[in-house]
């Protein structure tokens, strides 16, 4: 069996391909893009931010969809830095517009709430 792509990191972060076709493209076309990861949260309520990370999996995998369509990491953390528990002031949240506001915001104020 030939291998179609192998692909190895590195602890540098390097990433190394691959393949025991002449291309890749001789068995099939691939896009390959690698992601660097979201910065860690450091604001004054990790747990909070942790609580609306994992709502935000769990909306995507309900919908199907990926999560940042929900909403951007960065959204994440300036709620929760701000800790909104009214729709007034979630609203006040930069990425937090109306429809976002409509669709979610009684689940996020769920979570700021707790």
């Amino acid at each position: 069996m030939k291998t179609l792509l192998q692909i190895t990191v590195s602890d540098d972060g390097s990433a190394h391909f691959h393949s025991d076709y002449a291309s890749v493209e001789d068995a099939m076309s691939l896009q390959i893009s690698m992601r660097r990861q979201a910065d860690p949260y450091i604001g004054p309520n990790p747990d909070v931010a942790e609580d609306l990370i994992l709502w935000r999996r769990a909306k995507a995998r309900e919908l199907g969809v990926p999560a940042y369509f929900i909403l951007h990491q960065k959204v994440l953390y300036d709620i929760a830095d701000h800790l909104p528990v009214t729709e007034e002031q979630l609203r006040l949240i930069p990425g937090i517009g109306e429809k976002m506001l409509e669709k979610y915001g009684k689940e996020i104020l769920e979570i700021t709430s707790l």
